[in-house]
């Protein structure tokens, strides 16, 4: 599950630039199925409109269920959200633990959210075992370090909740904070051993060949123009002119569902993010950063995360600021930021930059809604998209093939509009602005 194609990246064009990629995943992972787009009028009983992790992960357990369904993708599989983020298996909240879930959402719902959370990491990494999916996959750990001792102390009582549900999640103090994230700036962290890292465009391949040995039917390069409801079915209209009639729909295009469906519009805000990828760290440096491996998002507003990919690079990520604002500001603010964290990285190069887009629900929750009409979407990126989507899909899949949607962890509902969303969609680029300035 660790290995990795050697690949090379598309090479610097001048000193103090890098080459700008679609993501360092997309340079480096193995070769996915061969698709094309779809050249004919089609049915189907269940259409999946999104070639992300949701949507495969969605299409690979209808198939194994027995159902006839249909991927449409307007791009590339992993094109969007899933190719561009850092590639981490986080089965964590971003802002609740499980006690304070309960507040939310009431207790059974609560606990049942926490259970799906909790459970998603190890389901990824059974999916690429069951499937011999080779991602540059490692299951070990994924942990979120604190800044400050009070903080810290929460993390403790949060990994005393995890445990007393059966997870295997501990906490870190501040002497070993420090040494497992080779950084001086962490007084305590949790951790979650089941998490871990992947090569994303490399996952979402190896679910897509594995729908597609069950059945399913798989198109890119095909965005969806028009979806109307007419006689009682689903109609998708590709921008070739080409039909994919379907009885069901599942809209799993993220930050995409609000082009396809009207209701899903002014429903999530947009986090841009730059990740970013070193040159291979030596044995020296590899044994100053991160030495037990694993990976990390620390709970700063203006965040830090840090990662290592098979060939030993450290990959990470900050947000967009308006501060911050073009190609070269940003490999100068990833140089200084890996300075900051790890001094002894600050002559390291920079060997590839990508932008990336999470999709933000303002409950900071996965969600599915309910459009009506045997219409669901699945919005549950939040910076946690790979895990948790991957275990939605599992669930979607078994709901439409029983009927029974009860058994959802995240409750159907209907999508509420973002009011003043024009004003609100400026908001994460204002707030990494201040804590920018406070970094």
């Amino acid at each position: 599950m660790s290995s990795v194609e050697r690949r090379p990246l598309i090479p610097r064009r001048s000193r103090g630039e890098t080459g700008w990629t679609p993501s360092l995943w997309h340079a480096t992972a193995p070769s996915g199925p061969a698709l094309g787009p779809v050249s004919e009028c089609i049915k189907a009983d269940v259409l999946v409109i999104g070639g992300g992790v949701a949507g495969v992960s969605t299409a690979l357990h209808l198939a194994e269920g027995g159902v006839d369904v249909v991927l449409l993708e307007a791009e590339q599989l992993g094109s969007a959200a899933t190719g561009r983020s850092g590639g981490l298996i986080a089965p964590d909240y971003i802002r609740h633990s499980p006690e304070t879930i309960r507040n939310v959402l009431g207790p059974e719902p609560g606990e049942r959210m926490t259970r799906l959370i909790g459970a998603s990491g190890q389901l990824c990494f059974d999916l690429i075992k069951r499937h011999a999916i080779v991602c540059d996959a490692q299951q070990d750990g994924f942990s979120t370090p604190a800044h400050d001792d009070h903080l810290a102390e929460t993390q403790r009582q949060t990994a005393e909740q995890w445990r007393s549900r059966g997870f295997d999640v501990s906490f870190m103090g501040k002497t070993d904070a420090r040494h497992d994230f080779g950084s001086l700036r962490y007084c305590g962290a949790i951790r979650f051993a089941q998490g871990g890292r992947l090569n994303p465009v490399a996952y979402v391949r190896g679910l897509a060949r594995a729908a597609l040995n069950a059945g399913a039917r798989m198109f890119v390069r095909s965005p969806v123009g028009e979806l109307s409801r007419i006689d009682g079915a689903w109609r998708a209209r590709t921008s070739a002119g080409q039909d994919v009639v379907a009885r069901r729909v599942v809209l799993a295009a993220n930050g995409g569902n609000a082009r396809l469906h009207p209701a899903m519009r002014h429903t999530a805000l947009p986090l841009h993010v730059v990740e970013f990828a070193t040159a291979p760290l030596s044995p020296a440096q590899r044994a100053e950063v991160l030495p037990n491996g694993g990976a990390f998002t620390d709970k700063q507003p203006y965040l830090f995360t840090a990662r290592f990919d098979g060939l030993g690079r450290l990959i990470s990520a900050f947000p967009v600021s308006f501060l911050v604002r073009d190609k070269y500001a940003f490999y100068k603010e990833a140089k200084r930021r890996l300075a900051a964290y790890h001094p002894s990285l600050k002559q390291l190069e920079i060997d590839c930059l990508w932008e990336g887009r999470a999709w933000i629900n303002t409950s900071f929750l996965p969600e599915i809604y309910d459009l009506g009409d045997d219409a669901l979407a699945i919005q549950a990126c939040n910076g946690r998209g790979l895990a948790i989507n991957s275990s939605i899909g599992c669930e979607m899949a078994a709901a439409l093939v029983s009927g029974d949607f009860t058994a959802l962890s995240v409750t159907p509902r209907t999508p509420t509009p973002i009011p003043f969303y024009a004003a609100d969609a400026l908001a994460p680029k204002a707030l990494m602005s201040v804590a920018y300035l406070k970094n």
